[in-house]
Order: C-alpha cells, then sequence, then structure tokens
C-alpha cells in the first residue's frame, strides 16, 4: 500500500477513516496527474485521468454511502452513514497525499510526521524536483 501505513497505524484509525483518507488521497493524485499533463499538453492523458477522476469520486461516494437503495430505488438519496473523526481523517489525508503535489499544497503534513518517512527519492537514488504547483506555492 503506502510507505506511510506505520505511520498511519499510530493514529489508530477506523476503517472508515482509513478509507475515506485513502478515497481522497486517490482524488489529489488524479488531480495532480491531470495539472502535469495539462502543463505537458498531453491532452490523451487528460482525458484518462478525467475518466479516473470520476473512478475516485465514486470511490469516495460509496464511502459515504449506504450502498443499499432505499425504498423507492433513489441511490442519490441514501443517507451519509459516515461518523468519522475528521481530526484523523486530515492527519491520514495529509500522509497518504505527501506524494502528490496537489496533495502537499493543500494538506501539507506536520515536520515530525514526514520526518518518520523514508526520503521522496531516496528509492530513486536521487533528489526529487517538484515542478508541481510550484508558482502557487511561492
Amino acid at each position: 500500500m503506502y510507505t506511510t501505513e506505520p505511520v498511519a497505524v499510530q493514529l489508530h484509525p477506523s476503517a472508515q477513516e482509513d478509507q475515506l483518507a485513502e478515497d481522497y488521497a486517490s482524488l489529489l493524485g488524479t488531480v495532480s496527474r491531470i495539472d502535469q499533463a495539462v502543463r505537458d499538453g498531453s491532452w490523451d492523458a487528460v482525458r484518462d485521468e478525467l475518466d479516473q477522476l470520476i473512478s475516485a469520486a465514486e470511490d469516495m461516494w460509496a464511502t459515504l454511502s449506504d450502498t443499499d437503495d432505499d425504498e423507492d430505488g433513489d441511490r442519490y438519496q441514501a443517507p451519509v452513514t459516515v461518523s468519522a473523526d475528521p481530526a484523523t481523517v486530515r492527519r491520514l489525508v495529509a500522509l497518504y497525499s505527501e506524494p502528490h503535489t496537489v496533495g502537499r499544497l493543500l494538506h501539507p503534513a506536520a515536520p515530525e510526521t514526514l520526518a518518520e518517512l523514508p526520503a521522496r527519492g531516496a528509492a530513486e537514488g536521487g533528489a526529487v524536483v517538484d515542478e508541481g504547483l510550484s508558482a502557487v506555492t511561492s
């Protein structure tokens, strides 16, 4: 799964909190890839990532909803069935979305948490250059 899993376990999240964070980090990762594809002018990749964005949004919607149809059969009226601690979800999102440009921008992880994680780029043997949204963060 994620290289952040050992740190995330220390937060003792519920299954719903963990799933919500994973779903949202997936959305942020997809938006990051869309951003990069637009920057590169790779329109086929933009279209492919938009399809992934729809799929990721549906996954999160399903996590938030009772998947059984109500008696009218209208799935869009399904109640929200989550009772997750927002602080725990935010901390998990910061961990899970750390590899993604948009995720780091919207949900920066606390320095003490990042110190416990392997350095990005260490696996590739080099430094990571983040070209994504640097103009926005300057």
